[in-house]
């Protein structure tokens, strides 16, 4: 092999392993933080010193918020329920793999049930009963915390999100990024509106399905290094 081809792929893997590393130690230090605030949330709300913060946030969006927003909220809200979740999960899963992208299809349903496992659990871990400070005209079961659309809507949402600005490039990246963060937030902002779940609890949920999100996220770009430094290596066969 030419010694310039051997220098490229030596330069490759080194910048290959560097960018693994990096994503590592990221995912390590944000896992931490995201753990950190999760419990330190979890005892605030246990504790019941959220209360007052909780109530206040919910009465200022009822009582400031307009109302013609109501129907765009509820077909908002509706994003995050399964029988939304589930169809479009199943289209993005049949779509990944017509196009050769067979782990990202296997990853968007290890975050989607991952995220929802996880709030399932959490929530009758916490048992949380739901806000009634107003009525919206709009009904709710199961508990309250974390909020299981937050937590949904980060795990496929979210991870969808990662994959698709993964593989585009460009305006079309910054869009979908944009996109899939305001899909999130709107989400969680829903739940708010409709006076279904606390700030904690959309919070919560957040913070959960992230640090879910980071584990999901950080194999997809370690698989990607691998996969990178193969392509390099191949190169030196093929030259």
């Amino acid at each position: 092999m030419p010694k310039k081809r051997r220098d490229i792929v030596r330069w490759l893997a080194e910048r290959l392993t560097f960018v693994a590393a990096l994503w590592l130690a990221a995912g390590l230090a944000f896992s931490a933080f995201v753990i950190w605030a999760f419990f330190g949330l979890t005892d605030e709300v246990v504790e019941g010193d959220s209360s007052a913060f909780d109530r206040a946030v919910l009465l200022w969006i009822h009582q400031n918020v307009p109302d013609w927003l109501d129907g765009p909220m509820r077909l908002v809200t509706a994003l995050g329920y399964y029988y939304a979740v589930v169809p479009l999960l199943a289209a993005a899963v049949y779509l990944f793999y017509r196009r050769g992208w067979r782990l990202a299809a296997v990853l968007l349903v290890v975050s989607t049930g991952g995220s929802i496992v996880l709030t399932t659990v959490l929530k009758g871990v916490f048992q949380r009963a739901r806000p009634e400070l107003f009525d919206s005209g709009y009904q709710a079961s199961f508990y309250s915390f974390p909020s299981g659309h937050a937590t949904v809507a980060v795990g496929f949402y979210g991870m969808l999100t990662v994959v698709l600005a993964y593989r585009l490039g460009g305006l079309a990246r910054w869009a979908v990024a944009i996109s899939g963060v305001l899909i999130v937030l709107l989400i969680g902002f829903s739940r708010l509106y409709l006076g279904v779940h606390y700030p904690t609890d959309v919070l919560a949920g957040y913070l959960s399905a992230l640090l879910w999100l980071v584990c999901v996220g950080g194999v997809y770009a370690l698989w990607l290094s691998v996969r990178g430094l193969r392509a390099a290596e191949s190169g030196r066969d093929t030259g």
